[in-house]
């Protein structure tokens, strides 16, 4: 309504499909196409305009979210801006490598036990909290290494069978939130761009779906590596690949015939 009193139409009755295509071009969030249908098609029936023009507003499907994604560089940036000298900074490492290079989620990470770590045949076997499902990856050498080292530097840590406890008396195991704090301050340390994005451990995942997929790894071993059991989720992994997608994509052919007319307002169109 505002665009319109702005282009100098006063009076509703004056309204015209080329002004409302125009003023429809201003949404970015096009959320709002259903509200405004619905607004147009009430001016009709109350009498307020000549003509129906709620046919004129696109039938808009929601978007979906691409996931939030960080690059190897970014990631790398993070981590070594982690102080390694302190048993904590020694801690949080272990915890940012085993989101970063393993994907895991941050509740798995948190309720991780030193029985299900195998250093012997490097792998991490646990069962899923979230998804109860069993998963078992091997660690690269530089999150056992990481592993190792918070290992030899534990002192005054309760023998409670966890990996990671917080750094003060009582020393109870690690929650979920302290890994977000962590990571969220990792980001700041580490002067990475988090404008517009997620900045908690869950990104780490998709990040990592992301190196991996653009990297030329299927999204069937994708799926599996994070522990997913929905085969349909690599769809979902499929939106982070996103130099590939680009080499498919064309430029559009520019507008004629009936649906140039509808852009331009010249028609209106029922039931788009």
């Amino acid at each position: 309504m505002n665009y319109i009193e702005k282009e100098g139409y006063n009076e509703i009755l004056d309204l015209n499909a080329g002004i409302i295509v125009r003023a429809l071009l201003i949404f970015s969030n096009k959320d709002n196409y259903a509200r405004i249908r619905l607004f147009l098609k009430y001016l009709f029936d109350k009498g307020f305009t000549s003509s129906d023009f709620s046919g004129i507003v696109p039938r808009y499907k929601r978007k979906q979210i691409i996931p939030t994604t960080y690059t190897p560089e970014e990631i790398r940036k993070l981590e070594s801006s982690i102080d390694t000298r302190s048993d904590t900074g020694r801690r949080n490492l272990a915890i940012v490598r085993l989101a970063t290079r393993m994907g895991l989620r941050s509740g798995d990470i948190a309720r991780l036990k030193w029985s299900e770590i195998d250093f012997r045949s490097g792998y991490i076997s646990i069962v899923q909290n979230k998804t109860k499902v069993p998963l078992s990856l091997q660690m690269p050498e530089d999150v056992s290494e990481a592993l190792i080292q918070h290992l030899d530097n534990l002192t005054g840590i309760p023998e409670d069978g966890y990996v990671f406890h917080v750094m003060t008396a009582p020393y109870g195991p690690i929650t979920t939130s302290v890994i977000r704090h962590i990571v969220t301050n990792g980001f700041i340390d580490a002067r990475v761009d988090t404008t517009g994005k997620k900045h908690g451990p869950h990104a780490f995942r998709s990040s990592l779906a992301s190196s991996m997929v653009n990297d030329g790894v299927s999204y069937e071993s994708v799926r599996k590596i994070l522990g997913h059991s929905d085969p349909d989720v690599i769809i979902h992994y499929a939106k982070t690949d996103i130099e590939n997608l680009r080499m498919c994509s064309i430029e559009p052919p520019a507008p004629t015939g009936l649906f140039g007319d509808y852009l331009t307002g010249k028609k209106v169109i029922r039931n788009v």
